[in-house]
């Protein structure tokens, strides 16, 4: 078969080979994982499809779907190609999420899990203004970020 050219179209040759010592390819610049997470968004995100009749009318619209559908994907869908050997009698292997292989949960979620989740909300910061803070923005200063 014909072999495949690479090479560097952005970047330098050390931000090249620091990004390459830290993928999980075998050290290899690979598009075939990008490439297959760009079909699991199309697939699953209909704005995003090719011939497809709906339409993301808002950037922010767009940006909350593929935040939805990239967090079920890690946490909500196991891998076939992410298996562990299991320690029992039949030695099966069991499937586990890019989650639990990146150990940040021990579990598969449901999606009603995941949807049910409280993710508190981010420190309140003032707002920067020009001049002398008036008196009820200086009682939320006082009550929220002290």
């Amino acid at each position: 078969m014909g072999e495949t050219d690479r090479r560097i179209l952005d970047g330098t040759p050390a931000r090249v080979e620091t990004l390459r010592r830290r993928a999980q390819g075998e050290g290899v610049i690979n598009t075939a994982y990008i490439e297959r997470l760009n079909a699991t968004f199309r697939e699953r995100l209909t704005p995003l499809a090719r011939r497809s009749r709906a339409l993301a009318r808002r950037t922010l619209t767009l940006q909350h779907g593929m935040y939805l559908i990239g967090t079920v994907y890690n946490f909500c869908t196991p891998h076939a190609s992410l298996g562990l050997a299991t320690l029992g009698a039949d030695r099966r292997s069991a499937s586990q999420t890019p989650a639990m292989a990146a150990e940040i949960t021990d579990h598969c979620w449901s999606v009603q899990h995941l949807l049910a989740y409280h993710v508190p909300p981010p420190r309140w910061t003032p707002p920067q203004q020009r001049g002398r803070p008036s008196r009820a923005l200086r009682r939320l200063i006082e009550r929220w970020c002290s």
